[in-house]
């Protein structure tokens, strides 16, 4: 199933959108298969975490049902227990076999919004996201639990394209999900502000995900 997450659900964690779509798969009476063992779990697959924070038109969940269900009804279903913010955008029926959902996901695109009044720093900017592109690396350095992790960003980032608009300069970018680890939108931009160097406002950066991908996506420019 594919939904758009906007508004207030932006705040929902990855955590608490797994159990709102539970609740409202209960209030719905829709029948859903459980695991097996002591303690049974609904049998759900989501993809890839979204940001806390970001909006979405491409949240995709997987759900086992216990008994065949037409999709229209699902939908109908569904949609009237979902929170404010969760629209359903699309039901379909896919084969029970084969890789996950979260492991079948390659490539996720978004879409990030970045308030610069100041013209020199969005042309500053742009700029910043050419040179990111056409070096051959770019390390992050993450700091979780004491320990120390660097994740190369460039390698990350399939492809990166700028476009500026009134007061904003907006990018959308292609990421690699590897299964070693990500980065995140906000990350990439705060890179390429640390390249100028420039400080943002806080909430300046808006990240939207346009879309998910099971395959690779060949590589573009620096736009």
């Amino acid at each position: 199933m594919k939904m758009a997450k906007s508004g207030d659900a932006r705040w929902i964690s990855h955590l608490d959108l797994m159990r709102a779509i539970e609740r409202a798969l209960r209030r719905a009476h829709i029948g859903v298969a459980y695991s097996q063992g002591y303690n049974p779990l609904p049998r759900l697959s989501f993809a890839s975490a979204l940001a806390l924070g970001s909006t979405s038109e491409a949240e995709y969940f997987e759900v086992d049902l216990a008994r065949p269900m037409l999709s229209t009804c699902f939908r109908s279903a569904l949609e009237k227990q979902l929170p404010p913010g969760l629209e359903v955008r699309e039901v379909c029926e896919v084969p029970s076999t084969g890789a996950s959902l979260a492991a079948s996901v390659k490539v996720a695109t978004y879409r990030v919004t970045v308030d610069l009044p100041a013209p020199g720093d969005r042309a500053a900017l742009h700029r910043a996201a050419g040179r990111f592109m056409k070096s051959s690396s770019h390390t992050l350095s993450r700091r979780r639990e004491g320990k120390t992790r660097l994740v190369d960003a460039r390698r990350l980032v399939q492809r990166l394209e700028t476009r500026e608009e009134r007061d904003v300069l907006e990018f959308e970018m292609d990421i690699f999900l590897d299964p070693q680890g990500t980065v995140k939108p906000e990350e990439v931009i705060a890179a390429l502000a640390e390249m100028i160097p420039i400080t943002l406002a806080f909430g300046a950066v808006r990240t939207h995900r346009i879309a998910l991908h099971r395959t690779m996506i060949e590589k573009g420019g620096d736009g």
